[in-house]
């Protein structure tokens, strides 16, 4: 099994998955950043100042993620970081839903795709920070790509990144759909 999943085609599509969803953050969050900085301040977990430090940093570090899982030479650093990202994004979202703090955006796409956040969302995260260490276990003992896995391996993280577009899109009508129904007491 291990084998397997140390094949060329599987990691590279790993890796353009995540470099994909981090690249889609990343630049969503650089185009709306003031807007950006009201999410971090709305999880009130750093001082306001910090709030902004990290609301201008953060989509510089997941824009090097991105670039970085793509260059063979950097793919487990960024695989590592990725994983980090994930965890502390996840830990983030499980205290304000244990805090009842359920209505607020999780941030992490901005441009209309808005999600509030919940136990859906902390699972999400707990999945794709389980992807990035399953690329860091896998990435050392894989062989180089051939120029078919690689192409390969980028459309299939790309498909896959349009269908976790398209899923979140849904999730996020959905969610606009109850909190319409409830505010008009239906």
């Amino acid at each position: 099994m291990t084998a397997l999943l140390q094949e060329p085609l599987i990691l590279w599509t790993m890796r353009s998955f995540l470099a994909a969803l981090f690249a889609t953050a990343a630049i969503s969050k650089l185009t709306g950043i003031e807007e950006f900085y009201g999410v971090v301040r709305n999880f009130r977990l750093l001082p306001d100042g910090l709030s902004r430090a990290v609301a201008m940093v953060l989509p510089v570090v997941e824009l090097a993620v991105a670039v970085a899982l793509l260059v063979p030479a950097l793919a487990l650093p960024a695989a590592v970081a990725a994983a980090v990202l994930m965890a502390v994004f996840g830990l983030a979202i499980a205290i304000n839903v244990l805090r009842g703090r359920t209505q607020i955006d999780c941030g992490c796409f901005r441009n209309g795709m808005k999600q509030r956040i919940s136990w859906l969302i902390v699972g999400r995260n707990a999945v794709l920070t389980g992807l990035a260490l399953a690329l860091v276990a896998l990435h050392p003992g894989a062989r180089p790509a051939g120029v078919v896995e690689l192409t390969t391996g980028l459309i299939a993280g790309a498909v896959l990144m349009l269908l976790y577009l398209g899923a979140s899109l849904l999730g996020g009508l959905t969610a606009r759909q109850n909190a319409t129904s409830t505010a008009k007491g239906r």
